[in-house]
């Protein structure tokens, strides 16, 4: 990476992927002077998916770990990184906007990665991995960018492209953006701390995914199996589930997949067709079946049974419903419900 002698960077994250990629970074020789983390009280409260601890690292490399008061930062928390000084912010895997004056405490300033199906400026804001599932994306672009106080709006340094598959989910994803972060990183790290890049501008109108909340989980079974089968996908571990509802108690569907557009054709949609010995179900959709083949009951004890109908009880205008696929919102001062980072 041809690194300058005596340069000093921050790392900043929060997920197990980030973890992966810190310590990858550490073992190549990245001079890593502190780690900005949050604890587990600060990642629960916040509901961060697929939190990790960086505490063992830190210990490990004997590195500082910095835990900040808030997961937005405080100014105290900005005075900290400014005390550090250090010549660049890495931020990988925190689902927070950087206040302004963090990012202005390197010298070479900060760096991260957002990316969609569409390449930047399309598809800035929020889980663009999510939606790119849910929209049934066959490819997604993912980019290394400047970070400035607009969220996801700064100078391209390096992209990668990788393919979404059938067999994709949002877990495998993250395997895929590890590897990209890790060969990006060896890629633009020398020349920034020897001040060489600065980025290529962004151009195009810019467009937004909008948040995700775990009650948008709800499956409804009136859409087709593949609508069903990319939610499930799009939002299995470590993310909140997919979820519908039996005999009053909801069920979590985690994983899932399409099953034939001939069986049971004549069943309403959000039956259960047919439960194996295995403890797999089939449900009918709108045009066809779908095998569920690990579930939990939230509460009680429920098992599936034949010709058991499951429910839809959530808002059919729910923001990942048919009406919104493929249609992003247009903005340029959206950073309310933008994030730096693809984590959402």
């Amino acid at each position: 990476m041809n690194i300058p002698e005596g340069s000093e960077v921050v790392y900043v994250g929060c997920t197990a992927p980030a973890r992966d990629v810190l310590e990858t970074l550490l073992d190549r020789g990245v001079p890593i002077v502190e780690i900005v983390t949050i604890n587990p009280e600060t990642a629960r409260r916040n509901d961060v998916s697929g939190y990790a601890s960086f505490a063992e690292v830190g210990d490990r490399y004997d590195i500082p770990v910095y835990y900040p008061e808030t997961y937005s930062m405080t100014d105290a928390d900005c005075e900290h990184v400014r005390g550090v000084d250090p010549d660049l912010l890495i931020v990988n895997g925190w689902q927070r906007l950087i206040p302004e004056e963090a990012l202005e405490a390197a010298t070479h300033g900060a760096i991260g990665n957002h990316g969609s199906a569409f390449g930047l400026p399309k598809g800035r804001g929020r889980s663009p991995l999510n939606w790119s599932l849910i929209e049934d994306r066959d490819r997604f672009l993912l980019s290394v960018i400047g970070l400035d106080p607009e969220a996801d709006a700064g100078g391209v340094l390096a992209t990668r492209k990788f393919d979404i598959t059938d067999y994709d989910t949002i877990e495998t994803l993250y395997y895929k953006v590890t590897i990209c972060m890790k060969e990006m990183l060896a890629e633009v790290l020398g020349p920034l701390l020897r001040g060489e890049s600065v980025g290529e501008s962004q151009t195009g109108e810019a467009t937004y995914y909008p948040k995700r909340n775990p009650a948008d989980g709800e499956i409804h079974w009136g859409e087709g199996t593949r609508e069903v089968y990319n939610l499930v996908r799009a939002v299995a571990d470590p993310y909140p589930g997919a979820f519908t509802f039996a005999d009053g108690d909801r069920v979590m569907i985690w994983d899932a997949r399409p099953f034939s557009t001939d069986l049971a054709s004549e069943a309403r949609a959000g039956t259960i067709v047919e439960v194996f010995w295995t403890g797999d179900f089939v449900v009918a959709t709108a045009d066809g079946t779908l095998l569920v083949t690990d579930y939990e009951p939230v509460e009680g004890e429920w098992e599936p049974a034949v010709d058991e109908r499951l429910e839809s009880r959530g808002d059919h205008d729910r923001v990942d419903g048919p009406e919104h696929r493929h249609n992003l919102t247009s903005s340029t001062d959206d950073t309310e419900a933008a994030e730096s980072g693809i984590d959402a």
